[in-house]
């Protein structure tokens, strides 16, 4: 915020700058417990192995008859970095526009010199 980053630029700069970190969530779940399950072994989760992620895989794509990993429990959910920086963005957008409103924060650039 206080670098006039907007949520689309901090957006930009995930996806531009931090490619292979935005490829690799892209294929990054995690169970009820929080767990995390991901394609690439840069990003494995805790204890997990390749068979866990296959096995994710054809659990997501018949979950009634395939069980889920072992050590993992349904459902699962996916990675949405952007949708989570976008959240954070408006949430701290909204704090810092309230502290200015309350005329407890100044930006620098409206400063008096």
């Amino acid at each position: 915020m206080w670098l006039g980053i907007t949520a689309d630029q901090l957006v930009t700069i995930y996806k531009s700058r931090f490619y292979v970190l935005a490829q690799r969530e892209a294929q990054m779940y995690f169970d009820t417990n929080g767990r995390k399950i991901a394609a690439s072994h840069h990003t494995y989760g805790n204890g997990q192995t390749k068979q866990d992620y296959i096995d994710l895989m054809a659990h997501m794509e018949n979950p009634e008859t395939t069980p889920p990993p072992a050590g993992y429990t349904a459902p699962f959910y996916k990675a949405d970095r952007e949708a989570e920086m976008r959240s954070a963005h408006a949430h701290f957008q909204a704090r810092l526009d309230k502290e200015i409103a309350a005329g407890r924060w100044t930006p620098p650039g409206s400063r008096e010199v």
